[in-house]
């Protein structure tokens, strides 16, 4: 397949930083009137015994150096170089940029210029998205200004109502210029290459879960791997140690999707918990916690192989065979951090049944302030043995008003338990409930299968705002095993709910089931029985140095507390504060110093930047409002 355009607009100020290429352009472009753009891809064998199961239909179609001396007879040397792999003979790739070198924003002179952005579309096959404001119809600026499309964006906005027609700006804040459409491996490649050659900022992204925004990043050139939505099953799979059931999932498969299509072919996948969750990006590369975690670890612990786009641009596979040290960091390692994955094979497990109970229980009249935390005080101190039994539990503590609290189960998940065996592991607790006074009822359910369970038990979560910060932490088993460490955990949470911060959080454990391989997974992980969350707010109309002092307040006072209580241990990176101080432990733990060198060894040149990702402290972004987010300039410290 093959598109042409003219050569002045393929090729003039393609790049735009170099005067020889520009001069080179020009003649060339005197030479001929036009020239033949070949989509950068070339169809490969689908076997791949190196992770003994095929290649998707995307993934066989890649970038060679076959293809590459295509686009070199088609554009030139100069022009094509935009386009060429990482070369250990260059030795400007071998290296982290100077400090103070900067990734290019659009207004800068050696920003690619737009038919340097029509020649990369062309060779993706028309996959590139120049990204637009969802308010740009509200916006004078923009070529999208339209009042009643406006209209129509206003009546659906969750937040203020966009004002812009008094002339007041509508940017892209801190989301990618660029983005392209993934339905192939060349196209990531070409991405890679093309932000890597050209000293653009990068960003993978499928569904954009991660409270971090590691998805996020102003001026950047963004992966969307979102409708790699392609998937196998194979019955009996075998790899290394491994022979049993497997799935091979595209990076866009979704925890629904995921879920629903291993109910039909008979068995269980580990993913999250929320159904919208992409399964094989980030969520699993940051470790994954599961409903099935007490029972078979994180979804990083379920992973036998991975297919990969690294930053010198080449596709590979990685398996514990083939490369143990890059398996080993990309499972738990952090998103966004030494590849695009477009991919992954996981081990499956039979079906199982599940137990589902939702109830709530509140202060009132006849239950105290007192009371009620006595009453949460008994649950939390079950926490060994209801994880140690395989189930996960999500719940809530909140303020409700002045000494006025709520507890809410939603839900217990009982794993491989009937409803018998849910009630006898609740007496002890419900016993303790009743003597205290406490009125609940449990709503409880049977499902035969893990999807059903799922489905029914979880609702459907709208979490991200502007106007909200979140925090967590992974309490380990002593804090719960050793009394003077619960008698401060309980403090510390309680006082935390007294003071009008919600309280979310999961009960399970996430070892490593035994005879599984290692990987980066925070080793708090392995460790923890609570998984937990809190938040903060202000108005959508308060000062920027307002909203700092609040985050600043969060992050050192409110989840202070809660690190006092545990300071050895961490947090969950994918769902975490921001502004976590000393990230590299409470993220990585002992892990660190091995994953900080072979992200070195992989991405020398730190084309992979996520926030508080592997060796992000060598990277700052020039924030416009002063707030931790990534819509200013990315610059090497």
């Amino acid at each position: 397949m093959t598109l042409s355009t003219p050569l002045a607009v393929a090729l003039l100020a393609l790049w735009t930083a170099s005067p020889a290429t520009a001069t080179a352009v020009s003649a060339a472009a005197s030479a001929s009137a036009s020239v033949t753009i070949p989509v950068a891809a070339t169809a490969v064998a689908a076997t791949n015994p190196i992770a003994n199961a095929p290649f998707f239909p995307s993934e066989t179609l890649q970038l060679t150096d076959g293809v590459l001396a295509r686009v070199q007879a088609a554009l030139g040397s100069e022009a094509a170089a935009l386009f060429d792999f990482g070369s250990s003979t260059n030795a400007s790739s071998l290296s982290l940029p100077r400090p103070g070198t900067c990734k290019l924003l659009p207004d800068d002179a050696a920003w690619p210029a737009p038919s340097t952005w029509s020649v990369f579309d062309q060779l993706l096959g028309g996959a590139l998205i120049k990204t637009v404001p969802l308010a740009a119809s509200c916006s004078p600026s923009w070529p999208q200004y339209n009042q009643t499309a406006c209209d129509a964006v206003s009546d659906e906005w969750t937040l203020p109502a966009p004002d812009l027609a008094s002339g007041s700006s509508c940017t892209l804040g801190g989301y990618s210029s660029y983005a392209v459409n993934v339905s192939t491996v060349a196209q990531v490649q070409l991405a890679v290459n093309f932000a890597r050659n050209a000293g653009l900022r990068l960003v993978a992204k499928n569904t954009g879960h991660d409270f971090n925004g590691k998805s996020t990043g102003a001026g950047a050139l963004g992966v969307w791997t979102h409708h790699l939505k392609e998937l196998a099953y194979y019955e009996h799979y075998r790899l290394g140690n491994y022979s049993g059931p497997a799935v091979k999932m595209g990076a866009g498969i979704q925890a629904f999707e995921i879920y629903e299509k291993a109910n039909a072919l008979g068995v269980t996948a580990v993913g999250g918990e929320g159904k919208t969750v992409g399964v094989a990006g980030g969520y699993v590369l940051g470790g994954g916690h599961s409903p099935l975690s007490s029972r078979y670890g994180l979804a990083a612990d379920q992973v036998l192989a991975l297919e990969v786009v690294l930053a010198d641009g080449r596709f590979v596979t990685v398996t514990e065979q083939s490369d143990p040290d890059l398996f080993w960091a990309l499972r738990g390692g952090g998103g966004g951090t030494y590849g695009i994955v477009t991919s992954l094979i996981s081990r499956v497990y039979p079906k199982l049944p599940v137990t589902v109970s939702t109830f709530s229980f509140t202060t009132g009249a006849n239950v105290s302030v007192d009371t009620f935390w006595a009453g949460v005080r008994a649950y939390m101190q079950r926490f060994p043995v209801n994880a140690d039994a395989g189930t996960y539990a999500y719940f809530w503590v909140m303020s409700t008003g002045p000494d006025a609290f709520e507890f809410l189960m939603n839900p217990f998940f009982a794993v491989n338990h009937t409803v018998a065996e849910f009630d006898a592991l609740m007496r002890p607790w419900f016993a303790e409930l009743d003597q205290l006074g406490i009125g609940y009822q449990p709503n409880t359910t049977y499902y035969d299968n893990f999807y059903a369970a799922w489905d029914a038990g979880f609702p459907l979560e709208t979490v991200g705002t502007v106007t909200m910060m979140t925090g967590s932490r992974l309490f380990p088993r002593a804090n719960f095993e050793d009394a003077a460490r619960f008698n401060q955990t309980f403090a510390a949470l309680r006082a935390t709910v007294s003071a009008g911060y919600p309280l979310l959080a999961f009960n399970l454990k996430a070892d490593l089931p035994t005879g599984y391989a290692d990987n980066a997974a925070n080793p708090a992980f392995r460790q923890t029985l609570m998984h937990a969350i809190t938040s903060t707010s202000w108005t959508s109309n308060a000062s920027r140095p307002a909203i700092r002092q609040q985050m600043d307040h969060f992050t050192d006072v409110v989840l202070g507390e809660w690190r006092r209580t545990c300071p050895e241990a961490g947090a969950y990176m994918s769902e975490a504060d921001v502004l976590e101080p000393h990230f590299q432990q409470a993220f990585y733990g002992s892990n660190y110093p091995r994953l900080y060198a072979l992200k070195q060894r992989y991405d020398p040149t730190g084309l992979f930047f996520a926030p508080t990702g592997v060796s992000s402290e060598n990277w700052h972004v020039q924030s416009l409002d002063g707030l931790p987010d990534q819509n200013g300039r990315l610059c090497r410290v």
